[in-house]
């Protein structure tokens, strides 16, 4: 699912758990409903809730440019779906 952004760019989720270096994601150009936080090669898109529920940390993810990734976490909801972070997998 991608939708419109909805609400401001979300906190990165480096930034999320670590206050000092709280800062938030830019829009990716050309890619409607998805962030990147270029300082930590991560991504976030919203999806549904029920792929949100399904996914843990760790596990696969395709991209949002057909790339292969790995979920980071979930987020919080956001414009009828869950916010989900993940980046590239690098193994």
């Amino acid at each position: 699912m991608q939708s419109q952004p909805t609400g401001p760019n979300p906190f990165c989720e480096i930034g999320r758990t670590h206050p000092r270096d709280r800062h938030r994601m830019k829009p990716v150009e050309g890619e409607s409903g998805v962030w990147e936080c270029p300082r930590h090669d991560l991504f976030a898109r919203v999806v549904e809730p029920g792929v949100a529920g399904e996914l843990e940390r760790g596990d696969p993810f395709v991209m949002h440019d057909g790339r292969a990734g790995v979920v980071v976490r979930a987020g919080d909801e956001r414009g009828g779906g869950v916010l989900l972070y993940y980046r590239p997998d690098e193994s």
